[in-house]
């Protein structure tokens, strides 16, 4: 029996992964495109960004955050952004909910403080300069006094209560009022308790203040997100039947193939033979390899897409006429000669 057909089915397959692992790899780094400058900016509270997340200026990605690291008291946020942008020295920096599952960019603004004059490259901003991020427990945090002192079963009591009431029963109307004031005496009782809901709610009125700018952001983009995906709602049904279609192809090609594969790596005198015997033709294929690579990073580094240029196309019936075209277009341009355009040079 031939394993050749089996090795050369294999091969095809690992080649054709790597391709596409590195084309993803590549489309999930997004990348700043073209030269960039660097800069710092220190913060206070940097909770929830991430290493890669966005820079903005006016909503418009400009840029990615490279580096958080820990600076004595404060956070040291390391970015960089296209050179051709400029930061200014009453530049302001803040770090805003990007959408409602809690990402966050680095926004840069122009605020009304400092010196407007350009900042070079390396330069940071100071902590005067920007705004922390809102840590949302904070403010679930605020009310844990008054949920540690709520009573489960008289909240059921009450709901109950409610519920007979509303059936008609007389006698639940009773039990509604007791109830009700009984949990009122429980909260109302503790005077710490209540000082405790007071300073607390004082916390986070005072960060929600702050942070208003945000939340106003945050409701604005989670809006838009969801009219998005109504209006993708067929694309995103779609989507879904065609991944379980082709998971059940991939499953189908998987079953064909096993058996072979397996025979082929259980026979004597191993799997390992075969790359001694094809040695050669591995070398040349590891050879080649990064040139491929490079290749297929070079026409998708624009965006999830493929980019190529054509640069020279000619077909012909006769073999023997396959130079008439170039010939003909060689006369008719000034030089004498094919001319192409600086990208196939």
């Amino acid at each position: 029996m031939s394993y050749r057909k089996p090795l050369i089915g294999l091969s095809l397959f690992l080649v054709v992964c790597c391709a596409l692992g590195w084309t993803v790899l590549v489309t999930l780094q997004r990348g700043v495109q073209g030269p960039t400058a660097s800069y710092s900016a220190e913060f206070t509270d940097v909770s929830g960004l991430r290493v890669g997340d966005d820079v903005r200026m006016a909503g418009v990605r400009v840029g990615r955050v490279d580096s958080i690291a820990l600076d004595g008291t404060t956070a040291k946020v390391k970015f960089r952004i296209d050179s051709g942008q400029v930061v200014y020295g009453n530049t302001k920096a803040s770090i805003t909910y990007q959408n409602i599952i809690g990402q966050r960019y680095l926004g840069l603004s122009l605020g009304e403080f400092g010196d407007p004059r350009i900042l070079p490259a390396g330069s940071g901003i100071p902590v005067e300069h920007t705004e922390p991020s809102f840590d949302i427990s904070v403010l679930l945090n605020g009310f844990e006094p008054l949920f540690s002192v709520l009573d489960p079963e008289q909240v059921d009591n009450i709901t109950t209560a409610i519920i007979t009431a509303l059936q008609g029963d007389s006698g639940a109307v009773t039990t509604l009022v007791a109830e009700t004031t009984r949990l009122a005496e429980s909260i109302a009782g503790p005077d710490q308790v209540l000082g405790e809901i007071i300073g607390n709610l004082d916390t986070v009125v005072h960060d929600l203040a702050v942070q208003s700018g945000n939340f106003d952001t945050v409701i604005s983009q989670s809006r838009a997100i969801f009219d998005q995906l109504t209006a993708r709602r067929d694309e995103l049904v779609g989507s879904v039947e065609r991944i379980g279609a082709v998971a059940d192809s991939v499953s189908t090609i998987v079953a064909e193939v096993q058996p072979d594969l397996q025979e082929f790596l259980a026979r004597e005198p191993g799997f390992a033979q075969h790359f001694n015997d094809h040695k050669d033709s591995f070398e040349y294929f590891a050879f080649n390899l990064p040139a491929l690579l490079k290749g297929l990073a070079r026409v998708s580094q624009e965006g999830s897409y493929l980019s190529t240029y054509l640069c020279n196309f000619n077909v012909t019936l006769v073999p023997a006429l396959s130079n008439v075209i170039p010939t003909v277009v060689a006369q008719a341009t000034p030089e004498g000669r094919v001319t192409h355009s600086p990208v196939c040079r």
